[in-house]
């Protein structure tokens, strides 16, 4: 569906002088913005979302910001201007639904709320109108004048609901606070359909790692299945507190091929039971087959490598080692591990567990789906500023000697990442 609005729009430049000024309209389109003048000979200027940084609205004037650091300031829109800012902030967030990966899982039903969103700082991010969209896997929450945003299932630390306020008030593990209030008739549904989805999901978890773990009590599968969720990385000494036992069964799951263990080795005798990290998304117990991921902290040497892999049965599917630099400039690393971990639990997670957008350059993902979300996404984009290689994981030699290198890269602050053979 198009909208235009007859507007007055300005282009400045990155020192802030105005290099375009017009009298015409903007028009609004599925993949962007056309701005053109009066005249039947202007053609005007496309700005596609997949370029736009922000929108932001002060007062009576719309700001457009582009990653070429260019701006577009529209007003003298009358008394359209609200409606204005309601259809540029829909066709902008439908995109942004897409491009950064919001929505996981199917569809279950759409509420309408207000919304309050905040960081335990103090920081506030936003309040409003908002439709609702409840997801298999996530909330994601679409504001009629801000960018939507997602409340993965699976990043979820406290979930509160207030029968007295019928409010909703969910804990994301990044500190960020949302409050979802004023439901009108739908707070009852919201709630019980919440619950049925995150019941099913831990059920669906639960299920197959009975299968995988058959020996192994329910009620210590359920704990692991808490951490996990659907393959989060979970720091081994946290699932050695719920049963020693379960902890070699996750280890022996993930290092069982001799060759990818003997490949490993150099890095893994590295990382004490704190410092490594077990993910597992078990796709048939039955069958044995499961998705892994395992994530080597070296503090020491400032490091991170994180190896992504799965298995049929006793058939090893093991992808490439990636490295991190942990930290870049400052800093003790070891105050800086778990954060690292939270970047690559979301990166994997998010993106089902494709490494493309966490270390191929721009140039090769040019017109791939991950072009805008490299840009905005902050786990894909620090993970990206402190990508150091890839090695293959099943080649002890060649594995060994690039570890060597990585181990010398990684003490030292570089503004590229690097990439070895």
């Amino acid at each position: 569906m198009v909208f235009s609005y007859n507007v007055r729009f300005r282009r400045m430049n990155l020192a802030g002088r105005v290099t375009l000024e017009k009298e015409g309209e903007i028009i609004l389109m599925d993949k962007g913005f056309r701005l053109r003048g009066k005249g039947a000979q202007d053609r005007g200027e496309l700005l596609p979302f997949s370029d736009m940084r922000d929108v932001t609205v002060e007062g009576d004037a719309v700001t457009i910001s582009m990653f070429t650091k260019e701006q577009f300031v529209l007003d003298h829109v009358g008394g359209l201007f609200d409606q204005l800012v309601k259809d540029i902030f829909s066709v902008r967030n439908d995109f942004l639904i897409e491009a950064l990966f919001l929505k996981q899982g199917k569809l279950i039903q759409e509420f309408d709320a207000y919304f309050e969103r905040a960081h335990t700082s103090g920081r506030e991010l936003g309040t409003g109108r908002a439709k609702v969209r409840l997801y298999e896997e996530s909330i994601v929450v679409i504001p009629q004048e801000h960018d939507a945003f997602s409340l993965c299932y699976h990043f979820m630390q406290i979930q509160e609901f207030d029968d007295d306020e019928y409010a909703f008030k969910i804990t994301m593990e990044n500190g960020v606070i949302v409050m979802l209030s004023q439901f009108s008739n739908g707070y009852d549904d919201f709630q019980e359909m919440f619950h049925q989805e995150m019941s099913r999901m831990y059920q669906e978890v639960i299920h197959e790692l009975e299968y995988l773990f058959i020996d192994v009590a329910k009620e210590k599968l359920v704990k692991l299945a808490h951490f996990m969720r659907r393959g989060k990385a979970v720091r081994v000494k946290d699932i050695i507190k719920i049963d020693r036992d379960l902890a070699d069964k996750v280890l022996y799951c993930v290092f069982k091929d001799d060759m990818f263990a003997k490949t490993i080795e150099p890095l893994r005798s590295r990382a004490d039971e704190e410092h490594t990290f077990i993910g597992l998304s078990v796709a048939d117990g039955k069958k044995e087959i499961y998705r892994f991921m395992v994530v080597l902290a070296v503090p020491a040497d400032n490091l991170m490598a994180c190896t992504l892999g799965s298995y049929e049965k006793d058939i090893r599917k093991v992808q490439d080692t990636y490295f991190f630099r942990i930290i870049m400039e400052q800093g003790v690393a070891e105050d800086y591990v778990t954060t690292k971990v939270s970047e690559l639990n979301q990166a994997c997670l998010m993106l089902n567990f494709v490494p493309d957008p966490l270390y191929k350059d721009k140039r090769e993902l040019k017109n791939s789906i991950y072009t805008f979300a490299i840009r905005k996404l902050p786990y894909l984009r620090m993970l990206r500023s402190s990508f150091l290689a890839r090695c293959p994981s099943i080649l002890p030699e060649l594995f060994g000697r690039n570890l060597q290198r990585v181990l010398e890269k990684s003490k030292v602050a570089q503004r590229e990442p690097s990439s070895v053979e």
